[in-house]
């Protein structure tokens, strides 16, 4: 029972981990299928076995997918906001009908809505005007965007339609049209910069996002509202829109957006299949970006007495799209080293448009996922971005036929500094991790990074001090001058600038000089549960040696993480406090 316990505990933090890199961060590194295999296996064991971690995402969403700064006030949902449930295939779907059915009867009536790929909010009227707008958040709490929402043509200031009405919820999605998504990324390319990774992404970074120049508002201006559901306490009013139907028809006689075919009343199970069998195959034709269906109860009464969960609705059930796999040739492999050593083979292909992006290339994370699909150069390979997020190689059709090909062999030394790589874990490392110079420059990159030091410098240029060795370590970085990057052939104006942003960065928080050391472990999320508790390292090594640290989510194997990282950079982390860092 106690391994049954520690596996819950484990897969709960996995989840809120990932909940935290989806809605802060925006950079999920596994699949929506993965981590719904993951979320349903979690339910299983709770229901099983009764035992529930404290912070279980089965009962709630992590309060840490909240964006907690001065920029975004946090505030209650006047209507809280449910996550819905997903099946993968029609036969799970067909059982979720058939238990409503076992529960209020045969003769039901569902609505059926596109699922939009993007920001789930809540905008709120009071007598008719705009009030307030909130993201989805943790469901019960969220942070308000009112500011930024104010760009959207297609949100209005005033409804006359419930100018009688005090309170009017109208929840539904942010996004980018299809059309809209690739100008931008048009417009990013010519104004230098990095094109945004997929429409979700790119809606959420720009409705989070306080800056209010040229180029920033046109971003907020491209965005629009597709609503889904509304929720008021006015008894005539819901008295007239008594179904899901009725409510659509309502939102859309005065102000946003349906595309054609966009929901259906159906009947029977039929009906229901076959409108998910015409967009998944016509899934191009939708303006938007649409990952599934979401099949409803169409009427409020009995969504009432279905009632919710403390995370789902039970009325509705999402049925996502199976990722399309598709056919290309392998040109070749190169390899790359991080900041910890791990050696990561790049698989470079022909390459193939999918879901509106082109796709060239896949990371294998995994060596042995490299070793088993056995690739050499030009190789039929099948690939399949998986949730439209991460590209993956599936299968290597070439993988039984193929008797004279040269295979690709992973390689024995650092691509670096050729040193000799060790296997742990199913990943292999470069061990020479004080002197490898990409494992170093990788490293500083972190160090400067955007959620850690927040230092905008190239890394060209930091490759060239320390090929010249005017820089060794990240606190040699405040040891900088104006006349340093002159002789990198930068601008004044720029060398200037970056002198002004390290000495800055002195002023940043402990969380995230704690996450810019690459502590393994430490990421933003860990950093700041332990920012919660204490206000340097030292402290919370005293703690940890006394082993009176009580954190969530810190683990034994963090812990000594940590304690390795404490004694083998004494000298760095004592120069860091020297220079007036929060260490």
């Amino acid at each position: 029972m106690k391994k049954i316990k520690l596996l819950i505990i484990k897969l709960s933090k996995y989840i809120n981990y990932h909940n935290y890199r989806y809605y802060i961060l925006n950079k999920p590194i596994i699949t929506n299928y993965e981590y719904d295999k993951i979320f349903k296996k979690l339910i299983k064991l709770e229901k099983k076995y009764k035992i529930y971690y404290k912070y279980t995402p089965t009962k709630n969403l992590n309060n840490n997918i909240l964006i907690n700064n001065n920029k975004f006030n946090i505030v209650k949902h006047f209507f809280r906001m449910y996550s819905i449930n997903h099946v993968y295939n029609k036969k799970n779907l067909l059982l979720w009908i058939n238990n409503i059915k076992n529960k209020i009867g045969k003769n039901n009536k569902y609505i059926c809505e596109l699922k939009y790929d993007g920001l789930a909010i809540s905008i709120i009227y009071k007598y008719g005007k705009l009030k307030t707008a909130i993201t989805r958040g943790d469901g019960k709490y969220g942070n308000v965007i009112l500011k930024n929402i104010l760009y959207i043509k297609n949100i209005p200031f005033f409804l006359k339609e419930i100018k009688h009405i005090k309170l009017f919820d109208i929840k539904g999605e942010i996004v980018y049209s299809k059309k809209n998504f690739i100008f931008l990324n048009k417009v990013r390319k010519t104004n230098g910069k990095k094109k945004f990774s997929n429409p979700r992404n790119a809606a959420n970074g720009s409705i989070h996002n306080m800056k209010y120049d040229k180029l920033n508002i046109l971003y907020k201006k491209k965005l629009e509202f597709i609503p889904y559901f509304i929720y008021t306490k006015n008894k005539n009013f819901n008295k007239n829109i008594y179904n899901q139907l009725k409510s659509i028809k309502f939102l859309k006689s005065f102000f946003l957006k349906f595309q054609k075919k966009s929901y259906k009343l159906c009947k029977t199970n039929d009906d229901i299949i076959n409108y998910i069998n015409y967009w998944e195959n016509n899934i191009n034709k939708s303006k938007y970006p649409i990952d599934g269906i979401v099949i409803k109860i169409n009427n409020f009464n009995i969504q009432k007495k279905l009632k919710s969960n403390n995370v789902f609705h039970k009325w509705c059930i999402a049925y996502k799209f199976k990722d399309k796999e598709y056919i290309t040739t392998l040109k070749n492999v190169y390899y790359t080293i991080g900041k910890s050593g791990i050696i990561v083979p790049i698989v470079k292909f022909y390459p193939i448009k999918i879901s509106g992006t082109i796709v060239k290339q896949a990371t294998l994370y995994n060596s042995n996922i490299f070793f088993k699909h056995n690739l050499s150069i030009k190789d039929k390979i099948i690939i399949k971005k998986s949730g439209n997020i991460i590209p993956k190689i599936i299968k290597n059709i070439n993988h039984k036929i193929k008797k004279n090909y040269k295979y690709i062999n992973f390689p024995l030394y650092c691509p670096s500094c050729y040193s000799f790589l060790k296997k742990e874990n199913n990943k292999i490392y470069c061990v020479n991790n004080k002197k490898c110079i990409t494992q170093i420059l990788e490293r500083f990159k972190h160090f400067i990074g955007k959620n850690a030091m927040n230092i905008k410098i190239n890394k060209n240029i930091l490759k060239k001090f320390l090929l010249n060795k005017i820089i060794k370590n990240i606190s040699d970085l405040y040891t900088l001058k104006v006349s340093h990057f002159m002789l990198v052939n930068t601008t004044y104006k720029e060398a200037k600038r970056i002198v002004i942003e390290i000495k800055q960065s002195k002023d940043q928080s402990f969380a995230r000089v704690l996450y810019s050391l690459c502590i393994p472990n430490i990421g933003i999320y860990i950093s700041n549960k332990i920012e919660n508790k204490y206000n340097s390292i030292d402290k919370l090594l005293i703690d940890i040696n006394n082993k009176n640290i009580n954190i969530d989510n810190l683990g034994e194997k963090t812990i000594i993480e940590i304690k390795k990282y404490y004694k083998s950079n004494l000298i760095l982390i004592k120069k860091l406090k020297k220079i007036g860092l929060n260490i």
